[in-house]
């Protein structure tokens, strides 16, 4: 049994809908359909069943609709800890909090990346020097899955006299997006340095490399990532045999993440640098 959520783009302003060919229309469909599935997928973890299905597309305004599914069993990967969650309750909430990050990063990569506490909240700035703090789960999916180069489509619109896009869950009105922030919705990549962050994270193990210094297997959410263990106390303990594994075992974990721009390529790379607890 499949629970459904809707979800729903709409374009306000002198829109005229006929104006737009269908490739533009169909790129935003798909951009969207993409976002929506990757925040189904980091919200519900590596165990859900997801699928999503355009309800309608309304001519006028542009009224596009989605429902996602879910298998009506998955946990939420956000809710394995509940003090990552951060006030993410549901998909729609984190497809909101990705946007509003696209919207505060202004197009560029943060000037700056700091925890603020022992927890996941991280402080970001700008490039025009304002700070917020965000949910470091939210951040990472945010960077791991490159939610700009889906956004940027979502501006299409407003080249066709679309002034504003609000976003909705269940018919209501959760986040609202101006023509200058579309225009803002940009992939964030490294430049000058490195963008980097640590949080706390929930990682399940695939393979975990007893011997030497490679690179263990996870699942971060459903996003599959390798990092190199660099808590010398944890693994003394995995060398002493003083811990076992078994797949789909899961640690609760700092999680060290560090992008830069090596020439035409983007090099991400992670570290787990505490070990907290097994779960």
């Amino acid at each position: 049994m499949a629970e459904g959520q809707n979800i729903s783009l709409y374009y306000k302003g002198s829109l005229n809908p006929s104006t737009m060919e269908a490739r533009e229309l169909i790129q935003v469909l798909s951009a969207f359909t993409r976002l929506t599935t990757k925040a189904n997928r980091a919200y519900h973890g590596s165990t859900a069943r997801t699928s999503v299905r355009i309800e309608r597309v309304q001519p006028g305004s542009l009224d596009l609709q989605w429902i996602h599914e879910v298998a009506a069993n998955a946990q939420t990967a956000f809710a394995a800890l509940p003090a990552l969650s951060f006030g993410i309750k549901d998909v729609a909430g984190l497809i909101k909090a990705w946007l509003d990050l696209l919207k505060f990063l202004k197009g560029q990569p943060p000037q700056k990346v700091q925890n603020v506490t022992n927890g996941t909240a991280l402080q970001l700035e700008n490039v025009s020097g304002q700070t917020t703090i965000v949910n470091g789960n939210v951040y990472n999916t945010f960077i791991l899955n490159g939610i700009g180069t889906d956004a940027e489509k979502l501006e299409l619109p407003a080249k066709h006299g679309a002034e504003k896009l609000e976003l909705k869950s269940r018919g209501h009105r959760i986040g609202s997006y101006s023509k200058s922030d579309l225009s803002n919705f940009k992939p964030i990549k490294p430049k000058d340095k490195p963008i980097e962050s640590e949080i706390e994270a929930i990682l399940e193990v695939v393979a975990p490399v007893l011997e030497g210094d490679g690179m263990w297997r996870f699942k971060y959410g459903r996003t599959s990532i390798t990092a190199k263990l660099t808590d010398e106390d944890y693994r003394q303990r995995v060398i002493d045999g003083e811990e076992s594994f078994s797949h789909g075992d899961r640690l609760h974990a700092r999680l060290k993440t560090i992008q830069e721009n090596l020439g035409d390529k983007i090099s991400t790379k992670h570290f787990v640098t505490k070990v907290l607890q097994r779960k």
